[in-house]
């Protein structure tokens, strides 16, 4: 059986450095969600900014990640483009670099139909050999219908889906057609507002940019629901919940970059030059949400 994604994966952050991805930056990240406790790594994601990433540095980025892990836990490598010839190039590079599986999401830019997007799903798992973790993110793409998953997942290369559509309804739906007790097919929620939520109705974990911001909070979450401790599970969701509105609440990813660097990584330049309105909020951010994020830590020592 091929590998499929599952517990807490962190949707990862790119450092910055003068243009380029910041690769001593990036090592020290990985030890640090490694040692947090986290199933998984998930480098070349939306919140890390995969699309100011030129192929090279996409296919830099996974490499140095793969390598500081060292076989510690699985690295799951994003290969978004807009085109299918260059998914399979990054899933090839990927499968070279020693990743262990690789995430895509539908085309960005332009739109298709449910039956084009399932043969872009199919032609680039049919073209590598590792295992290809569907991505749902309707923010960034067209979004994935739970009867294209329920096809999808038939393909014995397709092992699992993130969904990040914040879609509880379209959810649901995933999970009725492909169950937990499905080994060959995971339902990974994208979403960390809606942990407890998918983990109750039969979700297998979850991807998301908090898992790299607070390891430690969001694998609680799943170890406490693992034990049957569901109402401290549940308890501590609530209490999350600010912080994850907080880094929410600025444009998609500054908040989670802010967090990053609250926790002690600083991830450099934003490749877009910012507003003064925007930097602004920013500062003004800054003392709640390291209040927050102190006193949410304190909370599960």
């Amino acid at each position: 059986m091929m590998l499929r994604p599952s517990g807490v994966i962190s949707a990862m952050l790119t450092p910055w450095k003068a243009g380029q991805p910041d690769m001593d930056m990036l090592r020290k990240i990985v030890d640090f969600q490694i040692a947090a406790g986290l199933s998984a790594l998930f480098p070349v994601s939306s919140v890390g900014e995969a699309g100011y990433m030129d192929v090279e540095q996409k296919r830099a980025v996974v490499e140095t990640v793969v390598e500081q892990t060292a076989g510690r836990v699985p690295v799951w490598a994003g290969i978004p483009a807009t085109t299918t010839d260059e998914s399979i190039a990054l899933a090839h590079a990927a499968e070279r670099a020693g990743a262990s599986g690789v995430v895509l999401m539908p085309p960005s830019f332009y739109h298709y139909d449910a039956a084009t997007l399932t043969s872009v799903f199919r032609q680039v798992a049919s073209a590598v050999n590792l295992p290809l973790c569907l991505y749902n993110i309707p923010f960034f793409a067209d979004p994935l219908n739970a009867e294209s998953v329920a096809e999808l997942a038939a393909h014995p290369n397709i092992v699992g889906i993130k969904d990040s559509s914040g879609d509880a309804v379209g959810m649901m739906k995933m999970l009725s057609c492909c169950p937990r007790e499905d080994a060959d097919f995971a339902v990974m929620t994208g979403r960390e507002e809606f942990f407890f939520s998918a983990l109750c109705a039969g979700a297998t974990g979850s991807v998301t940019a908090t898992a790299g911001v607070l390891p430690e909070v969001m694998c609680k979450i799943y170890d406490l629901f693992s034990e049957g401790k569901t109402e401290q599970s549940k308890a501590l969701q609530f209490a999350a919940l600010p912080v994850m509105s907080m880094m929410a609440s600025l444009p998609f990813p500054l908040g989670y970059k802010l967090g990053m660097s609250l926790r002690g990584f600083p991830l450099g330049e934003n490749k877009i030059p910012l507003s003064d309105e925007i930097k602004q909020k920013i500062d003004d951010l800054s003392f709640s949400l390291n209040k927050e994020i102190t006193s949410l830590l304190t909370l599960i020592k």
